[in-house]
């Protein structure tokens, strides 16, 4: 059986924060509908694994373009409306419209569930609402090209 560091190592994007009961993402490149399938999938994984809640902080500013079917949005919420574990919640940090459209609408999608849906323009304040330290959700790093 995998641990959550092991996982994270298999999206190096990603960091479990054990001490703090959270997995933060840092995706970079083309968000797409194999992209976002991908990052459900570690999602499921890790709460199998972790077996405990955690919370998630999803920092969307490295998507160098998002080309995400709205349909495959809708999909993957009802896919992720199915979580029956604690309730947790899920910081989106977005800055591009087209960032915040996306995970607006996702945080729309997600009313009801046990997964609390939250966009933020400042990651001060998604750390705050998640009640972690702002140095573990550290400014994303532009690649050069």
């Amino acid at each position: 059986m995998f641990t959550l560091a092991e996982l994270s190592r298999q999206f190096p994007n990603s960091r479990y924060h054990a001490d703090q009961h959270i997995v933060t993402w840092h995706p970079d490149g083309v968000l797409d509908n194999d992209c976002a399938d991908r990052a459900v999938a570690f999602m499921e994984l890790a709460e199998k694994i972790e077996g405990k809640p955690f919370n998630r902080y999803v920092d969307m500013t490295g998507h160098s373009r998002i080309q995400i079917d709205l349909d495959h949005i809708v999909r993957l919420a009802r896919r992720r409306r199915s979580y029956r574990g604690p309730r947790v919640k899920t910081a989106f940090y977005a800055v591009r419209l087209i960032s915040l459209t996306v995970a607006r609408m996702y945080q729309e999608l997600m009313v009801g569930s046990n997964i609390e849906v939250c966009i933020f323009p400042e990651r001060e304040a998604a750390a705050a609402w998640l009640g972690v330290p702002e140095t573990i959700l550290p400014k994303q790093r532009r690649k050069s090209s």
